[in-house]
């Protein structure tokens, strides 16, 4: 998860810079110039030349100093920490596609819609084999990726393989501003509305402000599918957990000393307080996507569901060098508002959920929620010929996730147990 370089944090580092040049350590000084000394032997000196090569020894000393840290303060090359901006701030210049590689063929998941790729005709299940004339078997996607973004208004040159159709396919696309949503959402039926954020990037609480004023009318419940979301930036993390929780603390982060602690906390005003909520995790929910889980399960505002979390406990600063390279630094620990660290722990669900069809949930607390359903009462529901017939109208990627269909059970239960206690207080 990282934290915006702000004008504080920027004025700080400028501060602490300012206060070493007043007091400058001797011995500090005499290790920089022993390390420039060996450096400038190596480089002047080494019998093989092209080994020494002076900017690549001075990134190697970095990395021989980092790896003695956590594993998530790192050196970053101009092109990866480039790459880092560019995922976090959400846009960049390219055509709009996902692609994977399977068995060395470079497959596109599928265009953007709305992108210069979806308008040219490029379909899910395309091969690409070559771009601008290279071609591209054995390379990565990552890679690939990379030569097709560009700057807007630019050309690039597909070649296409397509089933069914025996010689390949051309396809000149002009290169534009892509912005890649962060959050994707849809109504599985009877009101509940269910939320993917894929990461927390600059715009992804605008993106979900947008969706749940959109569509705050109809909601029933959410199920807030944070499955595989590796985290991002933090302050989006705290603004889509203020959404649902109408006042306390959010999180807490401490950095080198227990005095320099910051807290964020929820505000009433524009809170979504009015239906349940199923969040779910993985393996794969780090960082920001722990907070965002923590915080919900702490306040008992929704029930957390799926497997444990990957636990990342530490909060990360971009650094930029004036070569433009960077350094990722962990800057803080964080702790959920009931002073959990989940630092290699990560977040229990409430509720044990497989991904594995045949496994049954396993309740982890009884009475996170008024009107909980034990979990084995979840999953002879999920089995029921009647909710069954609503899975198959689902979409097709959805039909067979086993923890999106008892997160989706519980809500329709929890929906029918409140309208009946409704009743009950009406007698």
């Amino acid at each position: 998860m990282f934290k915006n370089l702000s004008l504080a944090v920027t004025l700080g580092l400028a501060l602490s810079v300012s206060a070493a040049e007043k007091n400058p350590s001797g011995n500090r000084y005499k290790s920089i110039e022993t390390l420039a000394k060996g450096l400038f032997y190596l480089e002047n000196l080494y019998v093989d030349p092209n080994k020494v090569v002076y900017e690549d020894m001075v990134y190697e000393a970095m990395k021989g100093v980092v790896t003695q840290l956590d594993p998530h303060t790192v050196v970053m090359p101009r092109r990866a920490f480039k790459q880092l901006t560019i995922d976090t701030q959400g846009k960049f210049g390219g055509i709009g596609i996902i692609v994977s590689t399977e068995n060395k063929r470079l497959i596109i998941v599928r265009p953007i819609e709305d992108t210069p790729a979806h308008k040219a005709g490029i379909k899910s299940g395309d091969e690409i084999i070559a771009i601008d004339g290279v071609k591209v078997e054995d390379m990565k996607g990552s890679q690939a990726t990379e030569m097709m973004r560009g700057k807007p208004d630019t050309k690039i040159n597909l070649t296409i393989k397509r089933e069914k159709q025996k010689e390949p396919l051309e396809f000149t696309i002009i290169r534009e501003i892509i912005k890649v949503k962060s959050v994707r959402s849809e109504f599985l039926g009877q009101g509940i509305l269910y939320t993917r954020i894929a990461s927390f990037q600059d715009n992804t609480a605008d993106e979900m402000q947008g969706t749940l004023t959109k569509n705050k009318d109809k909601i029933k419940g959410i199920v807030l599918d944070l499955r595989d979301n590796p985290g991002g930036l933090l302050d989006q993390a705290v603004r889509i957990t203020d959404m649902f929780v109408e006042s306390g603390l959010i999180v807490s982060t401490v950095g080198r000393t227990k005095k320099d602690i910051e807290r964020e906390f929820a505000h009433k005003r524009g809170t979504f307080s009015s239906f349940p909520i199923v969040t779910l995790i993985n393996g794969g929910s780090a960082s920001a996507s722990e907070i965002v889980a923590g915080a919900l399960q702490d306040h008992e505002r929704s029930l957390v569901m799926g497997t444990t979390s990957f636990g990342k406990g530490s909060v990360q600063t971009l650094v930029s060098l004036p070569d433009s390279s960077g350094l990722k630094i962990t800057v803080a620990r964080y702790f959920t508002p009931k002073d959990r660290s989940i630092q290699a722990k990560g977040i229990a669900p409430d509720v044990y959920v497989s991904a594995a069809v045949d496994q049954k949930p396993r309740m982890k607390k009884e009475s996170d929620l008024k009107g909980h359903i034990k979990g084995e009462d979840l999953s002879d529901m999920a089995r029921d010929s009647g909710i069954q017939s609503e899975f198959s109208q689902w979409p097709y990627i959805f039909r067979n996730d086993r923890q999106l269909q008892v997160a989706y059970t519980y809500l329709r239960g929890w929906k029918r147990i409140k309208s009946k206690n409704d009743i009950d207080n009406k007698l």
